[in-house]
């Protein structure tokens, strides 16, 4: 690879945000770069799970100037940044050895192959996605002369709207008619006659974080003096991105049988509530904390496998009759490191020295710390 066609952090992580889009992501989560400088040429990546101190200085020891994880160095940001434990060290250590932070947290849960990590990683059959919410959205609308939709649309585009899943440059158009009368001082591109002018009506979806940025897009693009462009506030039926998965299994036994298929897969001693005799026909998955999808769980059905679950809402979802099998934070996200690995080896290209950890548990049962001398 040439100096002219270095990669650069920006490209990789623009390459990425492609794959898991930041629109998939919750409000209050971190994704995207969260520190480094964004020209430096990528020298070599390294992706894990969590963005930690001593996960800087791996990457460092291995020639790498990118930290790629699932997730952020922190959800909320600190109030100082010194050289001490926790997220604030973190960004001083890596700040400090020239590595960049990217991660990719709930996007990447809801990326249709993040999605779908834990499921196969368990050997489950996938029936289709447990999440069945609406994700809130703004709907860009204009009017516009027809000889200027399609730059008005394009500059849309380009500022990020019309992003629907797998599906770019996404718009409705409707023909109509458009009447003014300019008063004095006014400079109209057209005159608008008793029959008005020809426009039609450019609709385009925007994720809420880039809305303003869309307006602004659209406005530029408009040839009208006084354009009308509207930011209208919606929810949309969420696409293939949602998260967790509802599932089958070949398994004729009960929970049981189930927990240990859990334990032999992903190597961890899982917890069960509820009934361990019951059958199993359906199994929502759900990686990390599965709280947000225990409802879906509930109405779909009879067992839900998990990162972690909080106690009262394990009680309560036992006393509805749903089984859970909890397996531990990080166990359940490893199998989407992998997932994750995969795509920034291909966004990097062959130049690029990629290194993907494998799953180390920070925790273990004493029947684990026995098991394992």
């Amino acid at each position: 690879m040439s100096s002219e066609e270095a990669l650069t952090v920006a490209a990789l992580v623009g390459r990425l945000e492609e794959a898991f889009d930041p629109a998939w992501a919750e409000e209050w989560d971190r994704v995207g770069l969260i520190c480094g400088d964004p020209s430096a040429r990528v020298e070599g990546a390294l992706v894990t799970l969590d963005a930690t101190a001593e996960a800087v200085d791996r990457a460092a020891a291995l020639g790498a100037n990118v930290l790629v994880t699932h997730h952020p160095p922190f959800l909320e940001a600190p109030d100082t940044y010194l050289p001490q434990p926790g997220p604030s060290g973190t960004l001083v250590v890596a700040l400090a050895a020239g590595v960049s932070v990217t991660s990719f947290h709930t996007s990447l849960d809801r990326a249709p192959a993040g999605a779908d990590a834990l499921s196969q990683a368990l050997g489950l059959t996938i029936v289709g996605p447990l999440e069945r919410s609406a994700e809130p959205v703004t709907v860009i609308v204009t009017y516009v002369p027809g000889e200027s939709a399609e730059g008005v649309r394009a500059a849309l585009a380009s500022a990020g709207a019309g992003r629907l899943g797998l599906y770019e440059k996404c718009s409705f158009e409707s023909e109509g008619t458009g009447r003014f009368e300019p008063a004095a001082g006014a400079d109209p591109v057209v005159q608008a006659g008793p029959a008005g002018v020809p426009e039609v009506r450019v609709e385009m979806v925007a994720p809420r974080s880039i809305a303003a940025r869309a307006v602004e897009a659209a406005r530029a693009a408009h040839p009208y003096e006084e354009p009308v462009v509207l930011a209208l506030e919606a929810r949309r039926a969420r696409g293939a991105a949602r998260l967790g998965r509802i599932c089958s299994w070949e398994g004729d036994g009960g929970v049981l049988e189930l927990a240990h298929r859990v334990r032999e897969r992903l190597g961890v001693t899982p917890r069960v509530w509820g009934d361990v005799e019951r059958t199993v026909e359906r199994i929502a998955v759900a990686n990390g904390s599965a709280g947000s999808l225990l409802g879906y769980a509930l109405d779909a059905c009879d067992v839900c496998i998990a990162g972690e679950v909080r106690y009262h809402d394990a009680l309560d979802a036992v006393a509805r009759g749903l089984t859970i099998i909890e397996v531990g934070h990080d166990a359940s996200e490893w199998p989407l490191v992998t997932v994750l690995g995969n795509e920034v080896r291909r966004c990097a290209g062959g130049g690029v020295t990629v290194t993907v950890e494998q799953p180390q548990m920070a925790w273990r049962t004493v029947e684990d710390a026995d098991d394992r001398g």
